[in-house]
């Protein structure tokens, strides 16, 4: 039913009809047939659930703790809060929600280790205080059973490159002490790319839950058939790609 509600696979399949029916006129010039045709294709591979999938596989760089190794430090990187009428309305993200909870999961496995919520939302310097997105992660992990003294705010960082410089200035880490970075499946490689540069002793760890993920067992006919949620995703994804060629360049 969700197809038929969300049917972005229909406008599609009429604009590459029409598309089709031009070409087979010749009322396109060559390059004209040959840019328009490449772009609709490339918008139906993004639309797909399959075409997300392929995407998103090279950014996920996860590096689980092995046997034997464990954490002083566990980083969670925000991803941004819902701004309510009132403070006491804000609400974490999805992803950020994700990402806490699946930092205290770990934190239960290391309990001596240190959950270091970093980042601030960039934007709301004139609506909240600095360290807000801090204070909900924090609040967050406490209701999860984790104590206040065994969790930091990093309250200046505003991005991915600012949670890794940020963490490097802090006097209570090595370029050696062991870390886990705790963030959303698809910002893994990235989120290892910037705290790598600092730091030599990191594991990466995701936070999708496992009931959402995608394997290829589930690569079938339904998922050559683009989805707004798909799109929603690859463009993500392709977002998470530039970041990545604009980190090497700035760095």
């Amino acid at each position: 039913m969700r197809d038929l509600v969300e049917p972005l696979w229909l406008p599609l399949l009429v604009v590459v009809g029409v598309w089709v029916t031009l070409w087979r006129k010749k009322q396109l010039s060559r390059w004209g047939a040959i840019v328009g045709t490449t772009a609709l294709a490339a918008l139906w591979f993004v639309s797909m659930p399959c075409g997300a999938f392929l995407l998103e596989q090279p950014l996920i760089s996860e590096s689980p703790p092995e046997n034997g190794w464990s954490p002083d430090y566990i980083y969670v990187l925000s991803a941004g809060f819902e701004l309510g009428d009132r403070p006491e309305d804000d609400s974490s993200g999805l992803e950020t929600t994700r990402r806490v909870n699946r930092a205290v999961s770990i934190w239960q496995e290391f309990p001596t280790a240190t959950l270091v919520m970093a980042g601030a939302q960039p934007g709301m310097e004139d609506l909240r205080p600095q360290n807000r997105q801090g204070l909900l992660m924090r609040a967050q992990a406490e209701r999860l059973g984790v104590p206040p003294e065994a969790i930091v705010i990093d309250a200046i960082s505003l991005n991915t490159n600012g949670h890794a410089r940020v963490a490097s200035e802090a006097d209570f880490l090595q370029p050696t002490s062991p870390l886990i970075i705790v963030t959303s499946d698809f910002h893994l490689r990235r989120a290892q790319h910037e705290f790598s540069r600092f730091f030599d002793n990191i594991r990466m760890v995701g936070s999708d839950p496992e009931i959402t993920d995608t394997t290829w067992r589930d690569i079938g006919v339904a998922s050559l058939f683009p989805r707004i949620d798909a799109l929603q995703d690859s463009s993500v994804y392709l977002r998470e790609y530039v970041a990545l060629m604009l980190s090497d360049f700035r760095n």
